[in-house]
């Protein structure tokens, strides 16, 4: 990460030589371009044990210590982090590792907390169901029957975007429910059909035989897996009844208006 003892091979023999890391080159371009930000971004930095691996060094990624120099173990060498340098790190908050995060990591680092974003589904509608309230609806269910780890483990909004744009096709749609969302909370659930079924509801999980509705799935007239997916959310089903109400009463008053039209003339 920082430099180490790497072999190589020259003219068929095998020889061990001093080998700069991703991190030493980083700063030292950042150094040589103070008018520049220069970032590192590693995924799930906890998994990784960022203690061990910077060492004493970890010491230098204070911000009152930025740009003071340390003479490296191997090379013999100065090193600092410039001040134009920033590392983002992204964890998983169903990962229960992050509990267990190392202080000395914590404390070097600023936290900011991304729930699931409904706005960016707001007004989509997938056959009749719309996707940000129901999503909503379903990441209650998960908080309230989960309990402690509930929090943690909501569906976050990206399975539903492609392109940064929400989904709105319903063979696509299916196949995030059945092949992404349904296994995920499925794991959550641990086997328990019972719980599986008061997340998802039980027009999708059959908790007598133990088994999910996959045959909903299989069907080109989507309809039945909606009711299904819609079933635990009365909330949503009543304002989709008001809808279809409000929609069939316009076509009565036009009807109306065309008799009467057609009267006068």
């Amino acid at each position: 990460f920082i430099e180490g003892i790497k072999p190589k091979v020259i003219k068929g023999c095998t020889v061990f030589g001093l080998k700069y890391g991703i991190f030493k080159r980083l700063c030292t371009d950042a150094a040589n371009n103070p008018g520049y930000k220069y970032y590192l971004i590693i995924d799930e930095i906890n998994r990784g044990d960022i203690p061990g691996i910077f060492g004493e060094l970890i010491m230098l990624l204070e911000a009152d210590k930025r740009g003071k120099e340390v003479i490296l173990p191997l090379s013999n060498s100065p090193f600092k982090i410039p001040e134009n340098v920033y590392i983002v790190g992204t964890m998983n908050t169903a990962d229960r590792s992050n509990m267990l995060l190392d202080p000395a990591l914590r404390r070097r680092f600023g936290f900011i907390e991304l729930l699931t974003d409904y706005r960016l589904l707001e007004g989509v509608v997938i056959e009749g169901l719309p996707l940000s309230g129901w999503l909503r609806d379903l990441n209650s269910r998960i908080c309230e029957h989960i309990e402690k780890d509930g929090r943690n483990l909501q569906i976050g909004h990206s399975y539903f975007l492609e392109k940064g744009k929400p989904v709105n096709d319903s063979d696509r749609f299916k196949r995030i429910i059945k092949d992404d969302i349904i296994p995920l909370i499925g794991e959550y659930c641990y086997g328990d059909y019972a719980l599986l079924a008061r997340i998802l509801g039980e027009g999708l999980v059959d908790v007598e035989n133990q088994v999910i509705r996959y045959e909903l799935f299989e069907c080109s007239d989507v309809s039945d897996l909606i009711n299904a997916l819609l079933l635990p959310c009365p909330k949503l089903r009543s304002d989709e009844t008001t809808v279809s109400d409000g929609i069939n009463d316009t076509d009565d008053t036009d009807e109306n208006l065309d008799e009467d039209l057609t009267g006068k003339f």
